[in-house]
């Protein structure tokens, strides 16, 4: 049992640090370190108060108390817009003027819903969105590559989630110019084949 213990304490860790992530994509640098500091600061607190005598105890305390005024300012504050945008390759922001613009061009246009949170959103990303093969197929088609971030909730994303029939992420929808139909929804857990296989249907 204590080998259980230990060996359940990694999915912890590994929890901490997809969330620590997650926090940094929606409040920034500073939250996610602050958010460490706070971490670092009641395990200091924990580890002090089963020692014996009241020093111990005075520690644990001023050691969440330093950990929480530091933390608190930045965690109740971002520094700044989620981190949605470094380097987005061949995908660009979603809005719906970018998606309108595209099909009044003449372009296939291809909707990424995300979000940071989202663990199928990032599968996907680092999958079938990946693959070399669905990439030259995006090319080839001459597909518009838009991307919209519902990391934190924003409004306009949740519209046209609603339009879709949809209420969360991920959603993939392959729209078609100069067409009245609605736009074909892939699965939410995307394959290099299935997504070839739509693209292929594209003129």
């Amino acid at each position: 049992m204590a080998k259980l213990r230990t060996l359940l304490a990694f999915p912890m860790l590994a929890t901490v640090l997809w969330l620590t992530w997650v926090l940094g994509m929606q409040r920034g640098l500073s939250a996610a370190v602050s958010l460490l500091v706070l971490l670092l600061s009641i395990s200091l607190a924990l580890w002090a108060w089963v020692q014996r005598g009241a020093a111990w105890r005075v520690l644990a305390g001023l050691s969440l108390l330093a950990g929480g005024l530091w933390a608190a300012p930045t965690l109740h504050t971002p520094d700044g817009l989620p981190s949605q945008s470094p380097a987005l390759g061949d995908w660009q922001a979603w809005t719906p003027d970018a998606q309108a613009k595209a099909l009044a061009s003449g372009r296939p246009v291809f909707v990424d819903f995300t979000a940071a949170w989202c663990i199928t959103c990032q599968f996907n990303k680092r999958g079938a969105l990946a693959d070399a093969q669905v990439l030259a197929d995006f090319k080839a088609k001459n597909v518009q590559l838009l991307r919209a971030d519902w990391t934190l909730r924003d409004a306009v994303i949740s519209a046209e989630l609603t339009q879709l029939g949809r209420s969360g992420v991920p959603v993939y929808a392959l729209h078609r110019p100069a067409s009245t139909a609605a736009p074909q929804l892939l699965p939410e857990i995307l394959s290099p084949s299935g997504l070839r296989e739509a693209l292929a249907t594209l003129p």
